[in-house]
């Protein structure tokens, strides 16, 4: 039977049917826009901005034009790895301090002319320049670093395959080389021959000479045939000497060459090694994060402090007065008098603790304790207001923008990696405004001055509407049968 009756309170309760409904719908939606949000962030890298400054100057070098940084640019450019942009020194700078980019990529002036020198006496290795800005958002950070190993790897290998085909053809000419000292040794051989022959032909013609001077009788034939064999033989020593000559000159000339190419190929360890690995990534962050709880404390500030509304919203009425309202702005300042209080309280509070605690070391300790006081009293104006305004539908909306901040802020993932819905709705959250004054406060010692300004406007307006909302309310006189003497103690029984 007391089934039944509750069952049949709830259903002609619509209201509160209805308010049951959509908080059991809360997870639901909770995983659907936070979820959806960020469902493949990695793979919409290609919205990352990152700025490209080539600075290279091109080389001739062993009879080819040596441009690497230009023919890095292009390669990046085609890429979709990330979105790329060429622009100048200047403009990257200011880019990247301003969060236009999320990283600038420089190519040196002396790019290309460093890569002709590692078959050198004196190598110099490749040196590709990337600047970050890990405070801006410490996990774009960590994904494009994995992009500025990619590029380093890629241009690696381009220029490890230029000195592959520089000492092939170095081989090719010392084997060149070596072959014509073999032609040249076969001819001094050849010579060597030649001349043995000769001299031993002078040998016999001379004999020959003399033993035609002894006997008379055969003096004119055998003094002409050793003449002639005389001549025989110096013709031969002649063309021995010649082919000598010839065959030392090739021999000369072919291990020449060889000692040539084999000077060019120094044998250093650390010319091996450079080879292997010819280029440096040198990283410049600008606003470096020394670990990730200093990275993320800006989101989980921000998620803190809601959620601390939340529970001061829920602890203390903000609408029913003690006595009756003379005016719309005596009521709200009644009451808000006390929440800016524990607004004020709240954030103080988290600054010792950050400090003390978690031992966050800001740039500036003024600024984070500013951001603290003012979105501790911006997301208790937003939640009182809808609590106020809205009602029971208020209450729930709470919790649907507490969903929203978190899924749309910018507080894990850059707003380019999340989906359109988030996009959009970005710049209307307060939570956006308040983790980038955190992030200025802590990492980037920038200004806040805009994000101060944009949160003391939300909470003017919201304050405005629950000073509306009291002035509605007291113009259709809504208190006029309570009695004030006794609704104090109602009140306390009640709460």
């Amino acid at each position: 039977m007391m089934i039944k009756r509750e069952w049949q309170q709830l259903w002609h309760s619509r209201s509160t049917l209805i308010g049951l409904i959509l908080i059991a719908l809360i997870p639901a939606i909770y995983c659907l826009l936070y979820l959806s949000s960020m469902w493949n962030a990695y793979g919409e890298m290609d919205r990352i901005p990152v700025a490209i400054v080539n600075q290279d100057q091109s080389q001739h070098y062993h009879g080819k034009n040596i441009a690497i940084g230009q023919q890095l640019t292009a390669k990046l450019k085609r890429s979709d790895s990330l979105d790329y942009h060429v622009t100048t020194a200047k403009k990257a700078a200011t880019g990247i301090r301003n969060g236009r980019y999320d990283m600038v990529v420089t190519i040196p002036k002396h790019f290309s002319s460093d890569a002709t020198t590692l078959l050198t006496a004196s190598p110099h290795r490749l040196h590709i320049r990337y600047t970050v800005d890990s405070g801006r958002n410490f996990v774009v950070s960590k994904m494009t670093s994995g992009a500025a190993k990619a590029i380093q790897e890629k241009v690696s290998k381009q220029v490890s395959t230029m000195y592959v085909s520089i000492l092939l053809t170095a081989l090719s000419h010392v084997k060149q080389g070596m072959a014509n000292a073999a032609t040249g040794s076969g001819q001094v051989t050849a010579g060597l021959t030649k001349l043995t022959g000769g001299l031993q032909t002078i040998t016999d013609g001379a004999n020959s000479l003399r033993q035609g001077m002894v006997a008379s009788n055969k003096a004119s034939s055998e003094t002409l045939g050793g003449i002639s064999r005389i001549a025989n033989g110096l013709t031969g020593l002649h063309t021995g000497a010649a082919n000598l000559n010839q065959g030392s000159s090739r021999l000369t000339a072919g291990l020449s060459t060889s000692v040539q190419q084999l000077k060019q190929l120094h044998q250093q360890r650390q010319t091996a090694s450079d080879i292997a690995s010819p280029v440096v990534a040198d990283t410049t962050d600008v606003a470096k994060v020394p670990n990730n709880g200093t990275g993320m404390a800006p989101m989980f500030i921000a998620i803190g402090l809601f959620v601390g509304g939340i529970g001061l919203g829920t602890m203390f009425d903000a609408y029913l007065p003690k006595a009756r309202p003379k005016s719309a702005f005596i009521w709200w300042l009644s009451k808000f008098s006390i929440i800016g209080v524990l607004g004020v309280l709240q954030g103080g509070l988290l600054f010792l603790t950050l400090n003390w605690g978690n031992h966050l070391l800001p740039v500036s300790q003024i600024k984070l304790l500013s951001m603290l006081l003012l979105g501790s009293l911006t997301f208790l104006s937003v939640i009182f207001c809808l609590r106020i305004v809205l009602g029971g539908f208020g209450t729930w909306l709470i919790t649907i923008l507490l969903v929203l901040q978190l899924s749309a802020s910018s507080g894990v993932y850059p707003v380019e990696l999340t989906s359109g819905y988030a996009q959009v709705i970005n710049p209307y959250l307060p939570m956006t405004y308040l983790i980038d004054g955190l992030r200025q406060a802590i990492s980037l010692n920038g200004s806040i001055v805009a994000d101060v300004s944009i949160l003391a406007g939300m909470m003017g307006v919201l304050n405005g509407l629950i000073i509306l909302k009291y002035r509605s309310d007291l113009r259709r006189d809504v208190f006029k049968l309570v009695d004030f003497s006794t609704f104090s103690q109602v009140l306390m029984l009640v709460y």
